[in-house]
């Protein structure tokens, strides 16, 4: 951890910089993320303090920032919703607790691959649905309407759109003003300070007008000078709290997987995925215990940060710091801030996440990855969001189990004229008194041997003939390759063929001894893997074609 710091003192100014740019955009963005997960923007805001240091000190890339984001505020929303308002914030920091130490374990152990159970289909599904959830939530506030109505999203937006006539005026000119000034800067060498100029300029200009029907967020919630003060989590609350939790370890995870992808070291080489689990999960788990929401790698935040010329892992470090010193001092102006001008900033983010381009690149690829996109899309928006990403999971390993069965060649490898060896397609038929070489390419799942199986030479009309079968680089076999060898085995010699295996692992021959396959092929036509490229294939060539012509003699 030194090493990293004192790597970096050489970039202390600029990194002092890109901090500042960082701390003052993320003031407008935390408080309006704490208020989508249904809690007082301040704890948005503590959040913002501890979780970029700790990050900043532990995380495996330099760049990635750790804080507040869409992807976890939503679903923590939704989770909070089950308590009541005197439980929602206890519950909130226990949640916090949970994820931490999830994330904080997957880290040690380890398990930087886990982030894989979340394919890059289903994340770009889920994450357009976050957006427009966004976006539809945000709707009443943006424009004032105070009508209540019980349901989800979409039936407090149909009742908006039948009401139109209700909203406020005063409020609806703020944020319509708010979102386009967000948009006009944006386009902009204002860009990375754009939400903080677009929400000073609304709340101004809300003082200077004195438009009094305007909600402000100190009628909502007060929001205190000073730091948080320590909280213990609630322990009973875990049972209740156990699953969501993990559900949002592991999106946070896969979506900070994908921030440090996107923001490669500074020498080129891609950060250790296992100590940005740590670093998320010692930022979540000291979190709870200060008053902090889930918090994960920010991919608008770490943008901004590297925009702002950051160079290392310090500009983190005075990002928390620099918003830590604010809130000190100026925390109290923020009750001053329009919830028309968060509305419209919510609605900014949301436009933002829903990426045409990414949602174009999925859609021009497999049907499968289509398919998975399309119903995570639809399922975030119908079903609680903690739940919509273990479905998530779950539509990543049916494409995955799918698309393997579907991906397996089987080819032939044959002599040519000039002496070489060269791939041809597998015959359909085995034909007799002949040395058929085959090697398959793709995985070895249960899905996928049925495919393969079905490509197999059929040698119910062949005589006197012997297939060799490369399994070169497999260190395992599942049982149903094993069940499926058999199979084929026993056709061949139903009519005198022979099955010769090479390429054979270590690891894999001991399966084929425990299994009894060994027994059924015969130990002399199991080739071990070699050392020198092609001599297992050479030998098993040779032993293949002697058994052949030895047959025919005797014949």
């Amino acid at each position: 951890m030194l090493d990293r710091l004192r790597a970096s003192r050489a970039n202390v100014l600029p990194d002092l910089m890109a901090g500042v740019t960082s701390a003052l955009s993320y003031i407008p963005q935390g408080m309006a993320y704490a208020l989508v997960a249904g809690v007082s923007p301040i704890y948005g805001l503590y959040t913002g303090v501890f979780a970029p240091v700790i990050g900043g000190l532990l995380a495996g890339s330099s760049f990635i920032v750790i804080t507040v984001t869409n992807e976890l505020a939503m679903p923590t929303g939704g989770i909070l919703a089950a308590f009541g308002p005197e439980s929602a914030v206890r519950a909130l920091f226990t949640l916090t607790f949970l994820i931490g130490v999830i994330q904080l374990a997957f880290g040690l152990l380890k398990f930087g691959k886990v982030t894989r159970f979340i394919s890059h289909c289903v994340t770009t599904g889920f994450i357009a649905g976050v957006g427009v959830l966004l976006i539809l939530g945000q709707l009443q506030k943006l424009t004032g309407y105070k009508g209540q109505v019980s349901g989800n999203v979409f039936a407090r937006t149909w009742n908006w759109l039948l009401h139109l006539n209700q909203l406020d005026l005063h409020t609806t000119l703020v944020g319509l003003f708010t979102l386009g000034v967000i948009i006009a800067l944006q386009r902009t060498r204002l860009k990375a300070i754009a939400l903080v100029v677009a929400l000073l300029a609304a709340t101004l200009g809300v003082f200077l007008l004195h438009w009094n029907s305007i909600e402000l967020v100190g009628a909502l919630s007060r929001i205190p000078r000073g730091l948080p003060s320590p909280v213990l989590p609630d322990f009973r609350m875990i049972p209740q709290l156990l699953i969501p939790a993990l559900s949002l370890a592991v999106l946070g995870l896969s979506v900070a997987a994908g921030v440090s992808q996107n923001y490669p070291e500074p020498n080129g080489a891609l950060p250790d995925a296992s100590s940005d689990f740590v670093a998320q999960g010692a930022a979540n788990l000291i979190g709870g215990f200060f008053q902090g929401m889930p918090a994960g790698g920010s991919i608008s935040r770490t943008a901004t940060s590297i925009s702002a010329g950051a160079k290392s892992r310090s500009a983190n470090i005075f990002a928390g710091v620099v918003l830590g010193i604010v809130l000190l001092l100026f925390a109290g102006f923020a009750e001053l801030v329009p919830m028309a001008g968060l509305a419209a900033l919510l609605i900014s983010i949301g436009i933002g996440v829903l990426r045409p381009d990414r949602i174009a690149r999925v859609w021009n690829t497999h049907a499968a990855e289509r398919l998975a996109m399309m119903t995570t899309f639809v399922l975030t928006l119908v079903i609680p969001l903690h739940w919509a990403i273990f479905a998530g999971v779950g539509l990543t390993l049916l494409v995955y189990i799918y698309s393997s069965s579907t991906k397996v060649r089987l080819v032939q490898i044959v002599r040519s004229g000039e002496g070489d060896f060269q791939e041809v397609a597998a015959p359909a038929q085995l034909p007799s008194h002949s040395v058929v070489a085959l090697h398959a390419y793709g995985n070895a799942f249960f899905a996928a041997v049925y495919t393969l199986e079905a490509a197999l030479p059929a040698p119910e009309s062949a005589d006197n003939s012997v297939v060799i079968f490369g399994l070169r680089g497999r260190e395992s076999i599942t049982s149903s390759a094993i069940a499926m060898l058999e199979r084929y085995v026993r056709r061949l010699q139903a009519r005198g063929n022979r099955l010769i295996l090479f390429g054979v692992e270590p690891p894999v021959r001991r399966e084929l001894q425990r299994t009894g396959l060994m027994q059924v092929i015969g130990e002399e036509r199991v080739f071990a893997a070699s050392a020198t490229v092609g001599g297992s294939f050479q030998e098993a060539w040779v032993a293949a074609h002697e058994i052949v012509s030895g047959n025919i003699q005797h014949a």
